[in-house]
């Protein structure tokens, strides 16, 4: 029986479920209100579609959320594993969150607190793999190496 593993648990799956679905780690941070954070998410695909043009809907999905200072930092082709995949660096003021989130508590935001981001996408057979990564753009170095290694680590068990 296939097994769900994760840090400090791990589930039987039975034989004919399809695992889709995300899951987001924290880094450690000596902020205690900044908690950078990766996101891995298994999206199973109905149909094939070419590594270039899911990129492209994940990027216009990212563009689209109308953040208003967003920019595009960098675009590049990768390898994963072996696996090809793209790769997207975006920047924008968190502050401009607290426009598009009214209601919740944003306090500890401050105007100028930039968020900068990876956006990696990947497809193998039927599944589009993604890895999103969140740091505070002043501390973007020290975070960026960590997260190359974690996503080099990726290996498809079956």
């Amino acid at each position: 029986m296939p097994k769900l593993t994760l840090v400090d648990l791990e589930l039987d799956v039975p034989q004919n479920w399809k695992d889709q679905g995300m899951v987001t780690l924290t880094l450690p941070s000596t902020d205690k209100k900044v908690r950078p954070n990766i996101i891995v998410t298994k999206e199973r695909l109905a149909q094939p579609i070419e590594l270039n043009d899911y990129f492209e809907k994940i990027k216009q999905s990212v563009q689209a959320r109308g953040i208003k200072s967003f920019e595009i930092v960098d675009e590049f082709e990768l390898d994963v594993g072996g696996i090809p995949a793209m790769e997207m660096i975006c920047r924008w003021d968190l502050s401009a969150m607290k426009e598009m989130t009214p209601g919740q508590n944003l306090e500890h935001i401050k105007d100028g607190q930039m968020v900068q981001q990876i956006q990696v996408s990947m497809i193998k057979d039927d599944s589009a793999i993604n890895f999103t990564a969140s740091f505070p753009a002043d501390q973007f170095n020290i975070y960026q190496r960590p997260f190359d290694n974690f996503i080099q680590s990726l290996k498809f068990i079956s």
